[in-house]
């Protein structure tokens, strides 16, 4: 009950709020005058009777101002009853002009000559009877609605009105309370995900979290209803503030009127506006299914590789987007207007400056993803970096490198630049890789001896594949020494989940192993610029396994 009785605190002070404000916005003046030129004798905001004659020197208007005013003095003068009216039929000031002259004790209420008679085509007998008729009902009712008994009765009819509110909004809370608490239930059990064969359009928890949303705002709509029909309601109970109950009365007509030809008239649009969201929505949910799909090999189309699925994906995604918004925007409220039409240039404008390297980017990256240049978790080369592919979007492709350093790179220089892909062979052409690294070895070796040492510290290091077998070739005949060349083929199976770091290891491996082994055989190590022996030549022999 406590938290009912907040809601309706916050509520009643918003709703105060309206009904002060309301008169103000609207700066409506109620005209006394009409279009044929008559002037409206006024009685506590309603109109009485109409005067379409000045009299002698006053104008109409300044006359019917002052019937009013004096009206009101008599209305309230509450030492004056109505049958103090007096009728009193003679001339004026003894010029021969015959008058009606009505009034109450010493207040001269209103004069009525021949020709206000005329006006309306009616004796001026008649008319001074039926004047008289609407001045005492309107000065009754003007005294009765300032009654004390009329207050006393707004006061209960207020209160009544206050109990059946907050009555009202407690049965409100308590039955959504029940209606989220059931939503909440259904959520696990009946709300199910909607499906088009086997894709998921929309899935369990967005549906339920919808139908939550439209509960709520029924909630809401639902206080707001109460809300708009109590204050004006109580306020229409008392005449200090009936006129403001009036005003937000015809503020709130004015405004569904306004709201509703508005609303009839874009209905058109509306409509288009949702037929084109409800079928790009339908093509989104689809194309997500369809490449997710295709992503995870679970069917496949000829040609389509499935790491082409997710860029795709993107660029479908993005293209339907660009499409229902081409046809959704003219049709939006306010496309026409100066505004709308000046940020849309302001916007056309930062993105043509500040879009051209972005553009550069994501058209590379496109190329790069459909060449298959590269995929994710392929050890490559770019320029002078290497690394292990981490990521590759339409804007980037991140590296690690072997000391665990993250390398973003443009897409847009990568395309410019020469790349290598380790594990490419083995992974599209089913070839090994091949890893060759060069031994300078002396002349009075022989090359059987040295074929020999080569291939025993090929077999030795982990991570080189024993089949097919590693290989020496005699690359150059140099002056003092001899190139060998020895290629082994790397094992990727071994080297799977293994770090850009492990593979770097293995490397160094091999070039110990070709030390170990040549230093056994006694076969000397020459450097590139080689030009004498040494006296002393290379660490302790050790033994090769």
């Amino acid at each position: 009950m406590k938290k009912v009785l907040q809601t309706f605190i916050i509520w009643l002070l918003i709703g105060l709020l309206a009904v002060t404000v309301t008169p103000f916005v609207m700066g409506q003046s109620t005209s006394s005058v009409s279009g044929l030129g008559d002037v409206a004798v006024i009685l506590d905001g309603e109109t009485l009777f109409m005067l379409r004659k000045p009299l002698g020197g006053i104008s109409l208007e300044n006359r019917a101002k002052g019937t009013s005013s004096r009206l009101k003095e008599f209305a309230e003068d509450e030492t004056l009853s109505l049958d103090d009216i007096d009728i009193y039929i003679g001339d004026t000031e003894g010029i021969g002009i015959p008058v009606t002259a009505v009034s109450a004790g010493s207040i001269p209420l209103i004069t009525i000559t021949e020709v206000d008679a005329k006006a309306v085509n009616k004796p001026r007998s008649v008319l001074v009877t039926e004047y008289v008729k609407i001045i005492k009902d309107a000065v009754t009712r003007y005294r009765e609605k300032r009654s004390f008994q009329n207050v006393i009765s707004g006061l209960i009819f207020s209160v009544v009105a206050t109990i059946i509110l907050l009555i009202l909004l407690f049965i409100n809370q308590n039955v959504f309370t029940k209606i989220y608490q059931k939503l909440k239930f259904w959520g696990t059990t009946y709300i199910q995900a909607v499906r088009l064969g086997n894709f998921e359009l929309i899935k369990a928890n967005q549906l339920d979290n919808v139908i939550h949303l439209i509960a709520r705002i029924l909630q809401i709509g639902i206080i707001l209803g109460l809300l708009i029909i109590y204050f004006p309601l109580v306020l229409s109970q008392f005449i200090w503030t009936k006129s403001l109950a009036n005003t937000f009365w015809d503020y709130l007509s004015i405004t569904f009127q306004s709201v509703w030809q508005a609303f009839t008239n874009y209905l058109p649009n509306l409509l288009t506006i949702i037929i084109v969201v409800l079928i790009a929505w339908f093509f989104l949910r689809l194309s997500q299914s369809f490449f997710n799909e295709l992503r995870q090999e679970t069917f496949s189309l000829p040609g389509f590789y499935p790491e082409w699925a997710l860029p795709t994906y993107r660029l479908v995604t993005s293209g339907i987007f660009v499409l229902a918004a081409v046809i959704v925007i003219p049709l939006l409220p306010g496309f026409n207007s100066p505004a709308f039409q000046g940020i849309s240039v302001f916007l056309g404008l930062l993105f043509s400056l500040g879009s051209t390297s972005v553009i550069a980017n994501v058209v590379s990256g496109t190329i790069l993803i459909y060449t298959r240049a590269f995929r994710v978790g392929d050890y490559i080369t770019i320029g002078e970096i290497s690394g292990k592919v981490l990521e590759t979007t339409l804007l980037v492709t991140r590296l690690l490198t072997a000391t665990n350093v993250v390398i973003s790179i443009p897409n847009s220089e990568i395309i410019t630049t020469s790349i290598s892909n380790w594990s490419f062979s083995s992974k599209e052409l089913n070839l090994p890789l091949i890893v060759r690294t060069p031994v300078y070895l002396g002349y009075e070796i022989p090359w059987q001896q040295a074929y020999h040492a080569l291939m025993k510290a090929a077999v030795q290091t982990d991570g080189v594949s024993e089949s097919p077998t590693p290989f020496v070739v005699q690359e150059s005949l140099n002056e003092v020494y001899v190139t060998y060349q020895l290629s082994v083929y790397i094992n990727w199976e071994y080297f799977k989940g293994k770090t850009l770091k492990e593979f770097e290891e293995a490397r160094s491996k091999l070039h110990e192993n070709i030390r170990d082994c040549c230093q056994e055989a006694g076969i000397r190590v020459f450097a590139p610029s080689y030009e004498a022996d040494p006296t002393n030549y290379g660490p302790a022999a050790t033994e090769c396994d």
